[in-house]
């Protein structure tokens, strides 16, 4: 059966879709069932109560209740990772809709911002870099299907269980891309899993049993076990082929792979390069056969490139290492994969270790696993854990242990549906109270009267500049990477192959593919490499920013589109954000002398108080000065000048000068109060 139809019918507008990202369609409607909807409001109600008893039996109040100015701030920046617009901020406040909060929730979490903004979020947990450590591979199909799967609203134990026991190539199976993100490094990859998914930090382990706590170095290297027979590299041997010589199942991928050759050897793929880049068949056949040839040694390559496969090695065990020092084993000896908490669960047969490891993690009977990332949520929420740290969680340490173990019981209950679970916390009491201005730290016990006060990631500060700069900070989009799956028609095919084509570096250190920024609105290519390719289409909102020397620019797409992570030197970077190296105070809210120099005079400063800046086009379409600084309040904090700021803003805002209002716009950009979210 073959997988390319139409193969001699190529579309004029290949040219464009030569790089093209998958198509994304609005994220699907938040509309919990009849039965989910009850068991979400039961959550909220239980969640209450558990606080309410703590602070009752501590005797501490509630904080005060947030008023619509400061929710709706606060929820926006949640749950899409940037600050509201004057006219998101104008619309809510404006409304007497009693249900307006719980409406507006919903619209946030079906909402593409909430797919860019929980994938920060994920990216940061799983470490993803754009090109993969220790290889020449791009993690871009990674990417792109964990956008998929957050867009899909896939239950994260779904996710979970397909990244640990995915098989194959990147190209072929994306998910394999979480374990090729520790090429070569098995066991600090046990230790990064034991981290993000069980709460349990057993990294001392791996040397020694652990100084201080229960984890023994045969625990360690019980689990790792489990990923004895992990391979990264190599071609794939099943036991069957090893033992009788069988040839593998044939699969969809296969047929693909077959189909493609076929069809990169035909006449009609060389009239469709002709007709792609506008040659003559006959008159330039030796510039059409040049570009064939390029493309077929390109796929050529990646199917003979054997070297990041995904596999499981038949037989292969895991041995203790040869200077294991204690009396339960000897050194090298071979070592059995064993859970690290709970009781030995009962496996299928026909399940090969790895596999059995990630039905273990991603289980609804694995309590650590439901209590880990609902713990995570929360502090995504209010600032810190239920119990603290969250990389490393001791029940009995918990402020209020009940806390701990309802939110454990609702994510279960949810079956690991986040959407749901950020809905139930938003709509808890404490959610909805002014954060505690006092200093509270993972050591301190904390009771949870009102959220703790956070100050912005560096995602969520860039991604608000972004608002406050353009009208449509999605419309910049990483090209994301195309896989076989993805190969149904002979477009399709020679994106596939053109895609393979394009690389970075040459020699040893020569890359497959390289990060590509794509304007959905025209199918443009806007960044290639960190090469901006201007645009051809004459839009005056092409959202990029050039500086006064004319040769750097600023291009305004969101966190989430950009380079994993940014390079050395971005506005992103100097305010924190994460290498993608640990788990572990991986990104940095602390403020520094950089970020004080970027804020006073860098290059996104400078920009936002330009009259270009989507911010001062909505002032100037005002005539009165002080309708002109309300703009500017709202888009800004998010809330109306009180009576002093008032006072002072007509002292200094009579003339209606613009400059005035470019140091309106600067200062307010640079007080504690546009950073944090109260």
């Amino acid at each position: 059966m073959k997988v390319l139809p139409s193969l001699s019918c190529l579309a004029p507008l290949v040219a464009l879709l030569a790089f093209a990202p998958k198509a994304r369609s609005v994220p699907p409607p938040f509309n919990p069932s009849p039965q989910k909807t009850a068991i979400m409001r039961e959550a909220v109600n239980r969640i209450n109560l558990s606080i309410e008893q703590k602070l009752a039996e501590k005797k501490i109040p509630y904080n005060e209740s947030l008023n619509d100015f400061l929710f709706v701030r606060r929820i926006y920046v949640d749950l899409s990772g940037t600050i509201p617009t004057y006219e998101q901020v104008t619309s809510f406040v404006r409304s007497r809709d009693p249900y307006k909060r719980t409406r507006l929730i919903n619209q946030l979490l079906a909402s593409e911002g909430y797919v860019s903004h929980f994938y920060n979020y994920l990216a940061d947990l799983f470490r993803i870099q754009s090109q993969m450590p220790g290889s020449n591979l791009r993690s871009d199909p990674f990417i792109a299907w964990l956008k998929d799967s957050i867009h899909q609203d896939k239950p994260y134990n779904r996710i979970v269980y397909e990244m640990i026991s995915a098989s194959g190539r990147l190209h072929d199976n994306p998910a394999v891309g979480y374990h090729l993100r520790d090429v070569d490094m098995k066991l600090d990859h046990v230790s990064f899993m034991s981290q993000i998914f069980l709460a349990k930090d057993i990294s001392c382990a791996q040397c020694h049993d652990h100084p201080f706590e229960e984890w023994t170095q045969m625990d360690y290297y019980s689990l790792a076990s489990f990923l004895g027979g992990l391979e990264t590299k190599g071609k794939a041997i099943s036991s069957d082929q090893k033992k009788k010589s069988k040839k593998p199942t044939p699969t969809r991928s296969g047929a693909v792979i077959d189909t493609m050759q076929e069809f990169l050897k035909s006449r009609k793929f060389e009239q469709a390069i002709a007709k792609k880049e506008n040659l003559s068949f006959t008159r330039d056949k030796e510039k059409v056969k040049a570009k064939a040839k390029q493309l077929r040694d390109a796929f050529d390559r990646l199917m003979d490139d054997n070297r990041y496969n995904v596999h499981d090695k038949p037989d292969a065990v895991m041995k203790l290492p040869d200077d294991y020092q204690y009396d339960d084993a000897k050194p090298g000896e071979e070592v059995k994969p064993r859970v690290l908490v709970g009781a030995e669960p009962k496996f299928p047969r026909n399940l090969n270790n790895r596999e059995q490891l990630a039905r273990w993690i991603a289980s609804p009977n694995n309590q650590w696993f439901a209590l880990t990332i609902a713990n995570r949520m929360w502090a995504r929420f209010f600032g810190l854990g239920a119990a603290e740290p969250i990389h490393n969680v001791e029940v009995d340490d918990a402020s209020n242990p009940v806390l701990l173990k309802t939110i454990t019981e609702v994510m279960i209950a949810l079956e690991f549906d986040l959407r749901a679970f950020s809905w139930v916390l938003a709509h808890t009491n404490s959610y909805n109270r002014l954060a505690t201005r006092k200093l509270v730290t993972e050591k301190d016990d904390y009771y949870f009267p009102g959220p703790t006060l956070r100050r912005m990631t560096a995602e969520q500060v860039w991604d608000s500049f972004v608002t406050l700069l353009v009208e449509n900070p999605l419309r910049y989009r990483s090209a994301g990477g195309i896989t076989l799956q993805d190969i149904t028609n002979a477009e399709s095919a020679i994106t596939f192959a053109e895609s393979l084509t394009a690389s970075t570096r040459t020699g040893k250190k020569r890359s497959q593919g390289q990060f590509l920024l794509l304007d959905s609105q025209t199918g443009e290519t806007v960044l290639q490499g960190d090469k901006d390719m201007g645009s051809s289409s004459g839009d005056p909102s092409a959202q990029r920013v050039t500086s006064g020397r004319g040769k750097e620019k600023l291009i305004l797409a969101r966190a989430s589109e950009l380079e994993q992570p940014t390079p050395q030197g971005h506005f992103l970077r100097k305010f924190g954000q994460s290498e993608r190296t640990y788990v572990v105070g991986a990104s940095n809210l602390s403020g520094s002398v950089p970020q004080i120099m970027e804020l006073m005079n860098g290059f996104a400063t400078e920009a936002l108080i330009n009259q270009d800046s989507l911010i001062f086009r909505k002032m100037k379409e005002e005539r009165s000065p002080s309708k002109r600084a309300e703009i500017v309040f709202l888009s800004v904090l998010n809330r109306l000048a009180n009576p002093a700021e008032q006072k002072l803003l007509r002292n200094t805002l009579l003339k209606n000068d613009e400059e005035d209002m470019a140091d309106l716009i600067w200062a307010l950009l640079n007080t504690p109060e546009f950073f944090f979210i109260k």
